[in-house]
């Protein structure tokens, strides 16, 4: 081999050295893209799970609603459950999604009605006076057989009685009832008199009354 074939020899191993390396990092890019996609394909990936399962805690094993009830937006977020006042009764029924049925009037002084709904699991009509002062609560709510409200309170007297096919929990004094509980399938119901407490017959009659 003379000279000049050994520099020629030389020179071609020297390119393949130099071009080696532009390969591998032509390379790396492709790997380095394929890298930073996986975090959003697993972030993706949580967020349909999420979603999912979000939609599905609302949700018997039947496919039907659940009593607890939280409305989900386009994309699974909760919305806030708040109490919102509505105009009518048909208005709150539809917004409610069930009927609450009640004596057109029920008390003689608390006549002025407010009705209101909170999210889709109570839905509640509470009367005034001509000053403003509530006197009467009624109530129906989705509460998986359990009270539309907590009674914390302690009262004199607790009785659980029969009132037509209902088993009705009385709380009061001894002689006029504050508060009324029961369940009636799939609905819990509540009567509340606290500033103004009925008569255990005048409650017992606006028991059967309340559907």
């Amino acid at each position: 081999m003379n000279q000049e074939e050994k520099k020629e020899q030389a020179e071609a191993v020297e390119t393949e050295e130099k071009e080696q390396p532009a390969a591998e990092q032509d390379a790396k890019p492709a790997k380095s893209v394929k890298k930073n996609l996986t975090p959003y394909l697993l972030i993706a990936a949580a967020l349909v799970i999420g979603i999912m399962s979000i939609i599905n805690l609302n949700k018997n094993k039947d496919g039907t609603q659940s009593c607890v009830v939280v409305p989900q937006a386009a994309f699974g977020q909760s919305q806030a459950q708040v109490w919102t006042e509505l105009e009518s009764p048909a208005t709150a029924q539809a917004i409610a999604k069930f009927t609450l049925e009640v004596p057109e009037t029920p008390s003689q002084v608390y006549t002025d009605a407010h009705y209101y709904v909170y999210t889709q699991q109570i839905y509640e009509i509470r009367y005034l006076n001509s000053n403003g002062e509530e006197g009467l609560r009624i109530a129906k709510g989705i509460m998986c057989g359990s009270p539309v409200y907590d009674v914390n309170e302690t009262y004199r007297s607790t009785n659980i009685v029969d009132v037509g096919d209902k088993e009705v929990t009385e709380y009061g004094d001894g002689t006029n009832i504050s508060i009324a509980t029961w369940v009636s399938g799939e609905y819990s119901y509540c009567i509340g008199a606290w500033n103004a407490p009925l008569s255990k017959d005048a409650m017992e009659q606006l028991i059967t009354q309340v559907q």
